[in-house]
């Protein structure tokens, strides 16, 4: 099982910041290459319940189901329904943007069963990721 967040602060608005996060602005991450393209099979919906696919640079996919939302709040749960080829099952996360003064912190958090996988290794792959996106983010928003 692997239970894991990371968090950064960025010298950034949270609205500019949830502008690259939110669930249908994760696409603008496409530009830094954490996946070739980002969709949304049943359309643009913002409730519980839509899905969104990421395609990978290996033209895998991963299917994401939306779980909370809170626009307000700059944050929302979502679900992995189809991993595709990830070594994870029953997977949880949750992405959150929270005002910090005049910037703000943004925080991506999951659990998950691994499959095949240490946790070690998982949590270094993961957290390679996050802290790239964090990086791009920074220097995008």
């Amino acid at each position: 099982m692997a239970n894991f967040e990371i968090a950064t602060r960025l010298d950034r608005p949270p609205s500019a910041v949830w502008e690259f996060v939110s669930w249908q602005g994760m696409g603008r991450l496409v530009a830094g290459g954490f996946f070739e393209r980002v969709d949304y099979p049943e359309g643009a919906m913002l409730t519980p319940g839509a899905t969104r696919r990421f395609t990978l640079a290996d033209g895998s996919a991963v299917k994401e189901r939306l779980e909370r939302l809170s626009d307000h709040d700059l944050a929302y749960d979502y679900a992995i329904v189809d991993g595709g080829n990830y070594p994870v099952s029953d997977y949880r996360g949750r992405v959150a943007v929270t005002p910090a003064g005049a910037g703000c912190t943004l925080k991506f958090g999951h659990v998950a069963t691994l499959i095949d996988i240490d946790e070690e290794s998982w949590r270094q792959t993961w957290t390679n990721t996050m802290r790239a996106m964090f990086e791009f983010i920074r220097t995008h928003a």
